[in-house]
């Protein structure tokens, strides 16, 4: 890798915009690959919040000073070091653009951020897995104000970087070390995992039926605790723990005793009450502009538990 990485970052939303902050604040020679619609917006440079637990009036910060692509014939004009999927799994399918960015962009290393069960191995049909190297988001990131009368003093990305949390990532130990190298570089809270697919399965497991159940209960805490709501969800949620410790070929016994309605009433309003934004409000946008990929990893588990001979009926009635 050169001594200034050049960084290609595909997609400019919430997440895309976090990490390139931190790219770029690592020296990193940073460009984004966006649909043409969004060009012009990105080209203009995006105003980002970090918020702080007891923050209470954020100050907005300019990001700029980066290139903009629209396509791959664009990029393969250009050397590049890493490439970063911040899209969702649904957009990491749709057409042909993986692809021929794959072809576009030599021998560079691949982040992927997606959190579906089998993410990797679709990638994996165009980058070799000696150059892929795989992460997780641990932070919350969403364009703010959420709803009217928010205290930010005009529109942007807010992000919020939980207390003590660390970025895993894993891969092929150099280009691993070179990505961890580069964010620490930046500020980021990066650390090397031995598997993060096997680290954030269980979790995600968990978040996705979570994340259906409020959904259903229409995004509303309060209905969501309720008797019925949850004797739907936490058998559902169960069923995607077996899924993915199977797939993954972790073990699920830690986490399926915790998976009980106190659990879940104690828990849920402590949340609540620590994040420095409305919490609720946050997970219908953000789950709602993310619904596809959220149907996509439910399909997934039914898909692959029928495959392993596990119940998923409780899954698939969550679906409906």
């Amino acid at each position: 890798m050169s001594e200034t990485p050049r960084v290609l970052l595909v997609g400019a939303g919430a997440v895309g915009q976090v990490f390139g902050k931190y790219l770029q604040a690592a020296g990193c020679e940073l460009s984004f690959l966006v649909k043409e619609k969004y060009a012009d917006e990105a080209r203009r440079g995006f105003t980002l919040y970090e918020l702080g637990m007891f923050e209470k009036d954020p100050e907005p910060v300019t990001f700029s000073g980066f290139g903009v692509h629209v396509s791959t014939e664009e990029v393969s004009a250009q050397r590049w070091d890493q490439v970063w999927l911040c899209v969702s799994s649904t957009a990491l399918r749709a057409g042909n653009w993986v692809s021929e960015l794959a072809r576009a962009t030599g021998d560079a290393t691949w982040v992927m951020l997606q959190p579906s069960l089998d993410d990797r191995d679709w990638l994996l049909q165009w980058i070799a897995a000696e150059r892929l190297v795989s992460g997780m988001i641990p932070f919350i990131s969403f364009h703010a104000p959420l709803k009217p009368g928010e205290r930010f003093p005009k529109p942007g990305t807010a992000f919020w970087m939980p207390p003590m949390t660390r970025g895993p990532f894993s891969g092929p130990p150099e280009r691993l070390q070179q990505v961890i190298r580069t964010l620490r570089a930046g500020g980021y809270p990066a650390r090397a995992s031995q598997d993060v697919a096997r680290d954030v399965a269980i979790p995600s497991a968990v978040l996705t039926v979570f994340v259906t159940g409020l959904e259903a209960a229409g995004w509303s805490f309060e209905r969501f605790l309720q008797h019925d709501s949850l004797e739907r969800v936490l058998p559902a949620a169960r069923e995607a723990v077996q899924v993915a410790a199977s797939h993954t070929k972790t073990s699920a016994s830690a986490v399926l005793p915790l998976l009980r309605p106190a659990l879940f009433k104690l828990l849920l309003p402590i949340a609540a009450g620590l994040t420095p934004f409305d919490l609720e409000a946050y997970l219908k946008f953000h789950f709602t502009k993310v619904g596809e990929q959220m149907r996509l990893m439910m399909k997934t588990y039914v898909d692959l538990g029928r495959s392993a001979g596990l119940p998923v009926e409780h899954l698939q009635a969550a679906m409906r």
